[in-house]
């Protein structure tokens, strides 16, 4: 099975930012870059290899797939994504827990 190309659209850094600020927190909080260097990776290798087999049908619009992972610096990390025309993966909006 061959890997699937990911790109990640200017909607989930938007995303990103509101969520995680440019530093760590001082209760631990990981900033936006320790995200991006380490929870990401991870979760665009699941779906470069297996978009089908990790993510789920999201209701009100079956192109929009989530994936819902645990995090290593945070508890759960929600993906949504969709496949190009060209079929590679865009990863398009971020949820944390």
């Amino acid at each position: 099975m061959s890997r699937r190309q990911v790109r990640v659209d200017a909607t989930f850094f938007d995303r990103l930012d509101e969520l995680l600020g440019p530093e760590r927190g001082a209760d631990g909080t990981p900033s936006a870059t320790d995200f991006l260097l380490h929870d990401l990776p991870v979760v665009i290798d699941l779906l470069a290899e297996d978009f089908f087999g990790h993510t789920t049908v999201v209701a009100e619009n079956p192109e929009i797939r989530v994936s819902i992972t645990a995090g290593l610096l945070v508890p759960f990390i929600s993906v949504y994504a969709v496949l190009g025309e060209d079929d590679a993966v865009e990863i398009i909006y971020l949820e944390l827990g």
